[in-house]
Formats: structure tokens, C-alpha cells, sequence
């Protein structure tokens, strides 16, 4: 049995908040052109059309640095999703699958043809669904710290969708109604075993208590209700993953079990490349930035 982390029944809250924490941390604006868009979208660059989403909490401005990366060969659209770091947010039955429609519709409308989508963390699970429900419509895709169901990423391979969703509802009910105080503390407490940086810390700290957190409870809910293993053989993308495990030791892991739970999520999945990093944290583009670009920059170059 592969699992990153072992661990017993009295164990499974602390490692229900592990995977919170895990999953938390994922220009010019653009002239949104219908007022069905939810989702705020910076543009810049030219060339191939390159969709950048961050993870729980952060607005597209974590991918600051990696559009100067990479505008000078491909438009990079971030984007900050509805709820998050002071975007408006927006009732649904599903905000994920909502977000992801609204992504075809942007694609469609702009004229995209076949963007690269780069996600982190939550936004690397939106990049996968949005790949498998709409697989003419997704170029290459990169996912940063992400998986396609993420409790097994953290808890193990042999969880169950109805033993996460419980869990979920957990989590959503304790981050529902939560003051920015208590954001601000929670994050200050956890956000820095997940960067290195301290002004990152800070950076990002201050965008979660920007964001709605009924959003973020109900997202979270719906992450660990979404096993979308079964889907990958619906991209017809190719996918590059880019791991890191450092920070969870203490827990049982090492880059063999990481490596072997990633292999055993993407095995279904047509073409995938996976890479793990032995340094960073939870946020690769921040804390292995040139390690992040040369992987990224091999794959998308390697057609």
C-alpha cells in the first residue's frame, strides 16, 4: 500500500487539518466581456495563451513573478477566483465545476486556442477538471503541489470519498464565519511551514483574510468530496506535476512514498511527466523558483 503519510483513526483530525493547511497555498486587468465571468483575469505578454490559477485563499498575484517569467514568450492570464483575496464571491450548488464552466465560456469568447493551464494546489485541481470535462479545450497543463484527489494526497491512497467528505464538512463548518482576526492568526500559525519567505508569509497571509471564507469552507467541502482519479484518462493533454514533500517528514514522508503516491493518482492519465523537489515548500514558485521555470520551461518546449 503507497501512502504518504500512516496514520490511525485517533490521528485523522490532525491530519484533516494538515491537508486545510496543504491545500491552502496555489498586469493590465482585462476587460471582462460578459458579466457571467465571476473570476477576475490580469493579462500580459504575447504568444500562446497561458491560464494561471492559484490555490485556497490567494488571489493571481502569486503568479506575479512567473509572469515575468514567462510574457515574453506566451499572454499569461491570471486569475482570482470568486472569493478569494477580495474577489466577489458567488452563491452555487458547486463553485468549482461553476468556475470551471465559466472558464470554457472565457476560453471560447477570447478566442483561446488550447491555453496552458498552470494551477497550484486547488488551483491545479480546477486545471485537472477543468482538462477532463472539457478535453478539446485544454492545451498542456501543469500542476504545482496538487493531485487529482487531494486527501489521498496527504492521508493516503486507501481514504475514502465518503470518509473525506466527512471531514470536509468538518473543516467547512470550522472556517465558515471565521473573523479576519482569526484568519490572520490561523494563517500566521501555519502559513509558515508552507514558505519560506517571510514577506511571502506575510503577503499571502494578508490576502486569506481578504477572502470570503464561506467560500473558502465550501471549496475545501468540495475538494474533499471530488475524486476525479477515474477522469484522467479523459485529458487528452499532456501534464506535467511538480511535487514537494520536505516539509512533511515529521509525518511519515519521504520522495519515494510522494513520488509513488503521484505515480499511482496519474496513472491513468495519456501523458503525464511528474517531478518532485527535495527543498521547497508547499509553494514551489516561490521557494524553488529557477527549479520551477526549468522544469516548466523543458516541458513545454519538449513537443
Amino acid at each position: 500500500m503507497n501512502q504518504l503519510f500512516i496514520i490511525n483513526k485517533n490521528k485523522i483530525a490532525m491530519a484533516a487539518i494538515l491537508l486545510f493547511f496543504l491545500a491552502t497555498f496555489g498586469g493590465k486587468l482585462f476587460a471582462q466581456k460578459t458579466s457571467a465571468i465571476s473570476f477576475a483575469v490580469e493579462k500580459e505578454g504575447t504568444g500562446k495563451p497561458v491560464i494561471f490559477i492559484p490555490g485556497l485563499d490567494c488571489s493571481g498575484k502569486v503568479w506575479d513573478e512567473a509572469v515575468l517569467h514567462f510574457k515574453k514568450n506566451f499572454t499569461c492570464y491570471t486569475i482570482t477566483l470568486p472569493g478569494f483575496a477580495g474577489q466577489p464571491p458567488i452563491q452555487s450548488d458547486s463553485i468549482l465545476k461553476e468556475v470551471a464552466q465559466q472558464m470554457s465560456v472565457f476560453i471560447r469568447q477570447n478566442k483561446l486556442n488550447k491555453p496552458i493551464i498552470v494551477g497550484h494546489s486547488l488551483g491545479g485541481w480546477l486545471a485537472l477538471d477543468f482538462a477532463a470535462t472539457y478535453p478539446d479545450m485544454a492545451g498542456d497543463i501543469i500542476v504545482v503541489s496538487s493531485a487529482p484527489f487531494l486527501p489521498a494526497l496527504s492521508m493516503g491512497l486507501d481514504i475514502t470519498v465518503d470518509s473525506a467528505r466527512k471531514i470536509g464538512k468538518l473543516i467547512r463548518n470550522g472556517m465558515t464565519g471565521q473573523t479576519p482576526d482569526q484568519v490572520r492568526a490561523g494563517q500566521k500559525y501555519y502559513i509558515g511551514t508552507m514558505i519560506h519567505d517571510p514577506a511571502k508569509i506575510a503577503w499571502v497571509t494578508e490576502m486569506a483574510v481578504q477572502s470570503d471564507q464561506q467560500t473558502q469552507g465550501e471549496v475545501m467541502y468540495e475538494l474533499f468530496s471530488s475524486d476525479i482519479r477515474p477522469l484522467m484518462g479523459n485529458i487528452k493533454s499532456r501534464i506535467l506535476v511538480l511535487g514537494d514533500w520536505s516539509s512533511y517528514k515529521q509525518y511519515g514522508a519521504t520522495r519515494e512514498n510522494v513520488y509513488a503516491n503521484y505515480k499511482e493518482q496519474f496513472k491513468l492519465a495519456r501523458q503525464v511527466t511528474i517531478a518532485i523537489n527535495d527543498e521547497s515548500k508547499h509553494f514551489i514558485m516561490f521557494d524553488e523558483p529557477e527549479w520551477f521555470y526549468s522544469h516548466a520551461d523543458s516541458f513545454l518546449l519538449s513537443k
